[in-house]
């Protein structure tokens, strides 16, 4: 598919059909009911992430990135470009901003075309708000060393491809749980990140429907 017709379509689906948290609870951990968690809805941290689509060898890609281990929150996990919303910020500034403290791309050169289903993440407390946006630039990450420990490349197709998707157990805080997750360049995606993907799958595959 031609990337802008491509971007056209997304858009489309974006200001009107959503799937929501139906595409969020395809890939939830399954915890135990006596699982404690510490945060609720009520007091969440506002945050944002990006969804960065750009052609590469006439595929469409992503970015996603392994966070550092000096970070408080989700150390060492897969996530995309983001972070905490600042005070008086929008939340589309954030993504944007984080996406250029992250991963070096100059948000001057990213084009927004929409939001997603904002996904509250009870075990750290953020209210975390998808965008997804697009560049018509050649896009050369550079990693920001404090935060970010790699940056890799998603072809959508791969985002796509059931065979990528699975679920094992683990043991996380010593509860046993069902853990779903995609596995997209050799890295295992899961948690909110995995959720997210889960929902803008849903939105490419409702355009690819049609």
């Amino acid at each position: 598919m031609d990337f802008l017709h491509f971007i056209a379509q997304l858009k489309i689906a974006v200001d009107n059909d959503i799937p929501g948290e139906r595409s969020h609870r395809k890939m939830q951990v399954n915890y135990n009911k006596s699982f404690k968690l510490p945060f609720s809805k009520n007091n969440s941290t506002p945050a944002a992430v990006l969804i960065l689509l750009y052609l590469e060898d006439n595929e469409i890609h992503f970015f996603l990135t392994k966070r550092s281990n000096e970070l408080e929150h989700h150390k060492g996990q897969i996530s995309l470009p983001g972070g905490t919303q600042e005070e008086n910020e929008k939340l589309i500034d954030t993504a944007l901003r984080e996406t250029q403290e992250e991963i070096g791309i100059n948000k001057t050169s990213i084009s927004i075309i929409g939001s997603m289903t904002p996904l509250f993440v009870p075990v750290t407390g953020f209210m975390i708000n998808p965008f997804i946006g697009y560049s018509l630039n050649k896009l050369e990450p550079t990693p920001d060393p404090l935060e970010v420990e790699a940056i890799f490349s998603v072809n959508i197709s791969d985002l796509l491809n059931e065979a990528n998707q699975t679920i094992e157990q683990r043991n996380i805080r010593g509860y046993d749980v069902k853990v779903p997750y995609f596995k997209l360049n050799n890295y295992e995606v899961w948690g909110a990140t995995s959720m997210i993907l889960s929902e803008f799958r849903d939105l490419i595959k409702s355009i690819n429907e049609k």
